[in-house]
């Protein structure tokens, strides 16, 4: 079943939504404007307090506008986030994301959607033990770099939103 989540309401499809196609097909169109957009896609997963699950590419469907789903197998469900938030699925949002598309464009686009506790939540995820096998044997090997343009990104706080 596929889940997506479109003003403040869960959707579930028995087929990809139409339009939507895994991220790892999408690679190389994962432009700054759609990191974005994803980002707000899945931030919504957090403000309806729900966790789409493991964060691998598998699991991931999109398009170039940002649209986003997540497939669950069987019965599975979306169930409510944890007690440290999205934290875990952003640590992983970001390693996967940085796989096709810069570190520092990713975190400097997630700056604009998640606060900086929430970033920092998802510093503290940002490693081996903590991230999908799938993420972490995926080549480029890359959660250190992503770990660092997190803590960058952290040490330099909240975005200034007046300046824009």
């Amino acid at each position: 079943m596929f889940y997506t989540i479109r003003d403040h309401t869960v959707f579930s499809h028995p087929q990809p939504p139409a339009g939507l196609h895994p991220i790892a097909a999408l690679h190389s169109d994962l432009a700054p404007s759609v990191i974005s957009n994803l980002h707000a896609h899945l931030h919504a997963w957090g403000e309806m307090g729900l966790s789409p699950g493991p964060i691998t590419p598998d699991r991931i469907w999109c398009n170039t506008d940002g649209a986003l789903a997540f497939v669950f197998n069987g019965n599975d469900t979306p169930l409510p986030i944890s007690h440290v938030g999205m934290a875990q699925e952003l640590a992983a949002w970001f390693v996967l994301l940085d796989k096709w598309t810069d570190a520092s464009v990713v975190i400097a686009h997630a700056r604009a959607v998640w606060t900086v506790q929430e970033l920092a939540g998802a510093l503290t995820f940002t490693s081996k033990p903590f991230l999908p096998a799938a993420l972490v044997y995926m080549p480029p090997h890359n959660w250190e770099r992503v770990a660092m343009a997190l803590a960058v990104a952290v040490g330099d706080g909240a975005l200034d939103k007046t300046t824009a």
